[in-house]
């Protein structure tokens, strides 16, 4: 799979949260920073009101498996959504252009670039 970009928003006001290539190996985690624990996460969605959301420090992670891009829950608290759907933690679910991906109550929209 060649580098493709994506982009994460905020469902409700089309912001631009976060635009990313796919990752090679590591992935992205999403979560949120507070001020006890660091490292922070790569996708830091402390400033969307992620701690009112709902939002785990080391919520989810976006990963690609077997050559496209998946999320996993990384046993949140309060749950990963894909379109409404519940996921389980630590399984990959893939992800396709214009999924919404809900952390807690986090609602964020996936597009691909070009």
């Amino acid at each position: 799979m060649k580098d493709l970009k994506f982009s994460l928003h905020l469902n409700d006001e089309n912001r631009t949260v976060f635009q990313m290539f796919s990752p090679d190996v590591e992935g992205y985690i999403l979560g949120r920073s507070d001020s006890q624990n660091s490292p922070p996460p790569d996708i830091d969605l402390a400033s969307f009101n992620a701690r009112e959301l709902g939002v785990s420090r080391r919520h989810a992670a976006i990963v690609r498996f077997r050559e496209d891009l998946h999320l996993i829950d990384l046993d949140s608290v309060n749950g990963t959504y894909i379109n409404g759907r519940k996921i389980g933690p630590d399984v990959p679910h893939q992800l396709s252009d214009g999924d919404q991906i809900m952390l807690g109550d986090l609602v964020l929209l996936l597009t691909r670039e070009g």
